[in-house]
């Protein structure tokens, strides 16, 4: 055989395998294709049972669980219904935005009460006023207080009229008036001392007779007190040296019962801080009946060359005259 051989063998070989191979895919193609049979692969063991599925529709993916999910949004509330943390803040009147120093508002008060002998029972309140004087007037008298620490005052007043207007004034321009009726008033006999800055000049009476030093000597230092027989008289000091200050004299009437005289005078003794001094006062008097009487005086006190004298004034005041029945 010649050196051609092998080649000529060769590519026989390669045209027979072409042959076989396209005989065989053309087999499979009309045999098992067009029959649409599954195939099965030996060997393999499924997860779980088959699954069986139309041929004309095709097989859907399979959907992830996020996917089903929808996403909630809460809905706002109305404004009405909001909560916040902090509760709205009361409102506070306006009187009590300022305070003392002491917390109390600043509240200015008077209450005026009619007691008993004609006597007003005075309560007196400003708290952001401590240590300020106040002026408490009425017809025919006027007299100054410093309220206390707490701005408080309590005081006893003569009313020298059945039908009474008070006014108390406060350093800061407030003025606040009272209107009271006192019946009692009426049945007493009253003197009143009235003068404005140091105490120079007193009120004495000098009762059915007395004379002085006796226990029917009403002074400052023996001012006597109200009876329930209404027999004795009794004296009030008023003020405390801030301004204007007064004695007051009461002596109840008990018609019928009652004899004698009541002898009224104003005294002062001649000392190192009186001396050579001018002093003024005013006398107001009411009797029984509600007449009343004022009466200016202007003294001049002696020399201090005379200490330890008494200068005695018996005409400023009429004498009171008691008769039993």
């Amino acid at each position: 055989m010649s050196e051609r051989d092998p080649a000529v063998r060769r590519r026989i070989i390669m045209v027979v395998s072409v042959m076989l191979l396209a005989f065989s895919a053309g087999h499979i193609m009309q045999n098992v294709l067009a029959r649409d049979t599954d195939l099965a692969v030996r060997g393999l063991v499924p997860d779980a049972g088959p699954l069986v599925r139309d041929s004309a529709r095709p097989q859907s993916l399979p959907v992830p669980p996020a996917a089903t999910l929808t996403p909630f949004v809460p809905p706002n509330p109305p404004q009405s219904d909001r909560i916040t943390d902090d509760p709205p803040l009361p409102e506070v009147p306006q009187e009590d935005a300022s305070a003392s120093p002491m917390g109390a508002p600043c509240r200015t008060s008077v209450d005026a009460v009619a007691g008993d002998a004609g006597i007003i029972w005075l309560e007196i309140s400003a708290p952001c006023l401590s240590g300020q004087v106040v002026s408490v007037a009425q017809p025919g008298l006027k007299i100054d207080w410093r309220l206390d620490g707490r701005g408080r005052l309590s005081a006893d007043l003569p009313a020298l009229s059945q039908n009474v207007n008070v006014t108390v004034a406060f350093a800061d321009g407030t003025n606040i008036d009272t209107a009271l009726f006192l019946p009692g008033v009426i049945g007493m006999y009253r003197a009143a001392l009235v003068w404005d800055g140091p105490q120079i000049l007193g009120l004495n009476a000098l009762e059915y007779d007395a004379s002085y030093g006796d226990s029917g000597h009403i002074h400052a230092g023996a001012p006597g007190h109200a009876t329930s027989d209404g027999t004795a008289g009794f004296l009030l000091r008023l003020g405390d040296g801030s301004g204007s200050m007064a004695e007051v004299y009461t002596l109840p009437r008990r018609d019928g019962t009652q004899n004698g005289n009541v002898r009224l005078s104003v005294e002062s003794e001649v000392t190192s801080m009186t001396c050579g001094r001018l002093a003024n006062a005013r006398a107001v008097q009411i009797d029984a009946v509600g007449g009343i009487m004022q009466r200016e005086l202007t003294l001049t006190m002696p020399s201090c060359d005379d200490l330890g004298d008494f200068v005695s004034v018996t005409t400023l005041f009429r004498e009171i005259r008691l008769a039993a029945r």
